[in-house]
């Protein structure tokens, strides 16, 4: 009895994983978009209860709505040309990133974004957008 529970839990862990990275894998997806079109609202939709948010010379922690805000502000600052995700990957701790470049109409923005699994739900803990070197 013990280790036919053993397996079903060892079951569920496996057949769960996959459902994970397809969360994580649609967050990026939604993260793309969000940069091509300039969307803001969209992309808030990710974040967590608060940010760690870098947009420019503007940084701390912010909470969502707060959050929400500077990205507008950067937006319509910075009008989309096209974004690309460069790089991604995760780390032992279960965290995932993709770094970015975004063109705008203004300039070039190298994009950070740290993205974790919080109560079954892939949220943005940390979003960074600096000048491209």
């Amino acid at each position: 009895m013990i280790k036919r529970n053993l397996f079903l839990v060892f079951l569920i862990g496996l057949l769960s994983s996959p459902l994970a990275a397809q969360s994580f894998d649609s967050a990026i997806e939604q993260v793309k978009t969000s940069f091509n079109k300039g969307d803001f609202s969209n992309l808030s939709n990710l974040f967590s209860e608060s940010v760690d948010l870098t947009v420019l010379n503007t940084e701390g922690i912010f909470s969502n709505a707060q959050a929400k805000g500077v990205l507008k502000t950067f937006f319509e600052n910075d009008k989309p040309k096209s974004f690309q995700v460069k790089h991604q990957g995760s780390s032992n701790d279960g965290t995932r990133y993709a770094i970015g470049l975004y063109v705008s109409s203004k300039g070039s923005y190298r994009v950070y974004v740290l993205l974790k699994n919080k109560q079954e739900n892939v949220k943005i803990v940390q979003l960074q957008i600096e000048e491209e070197l």
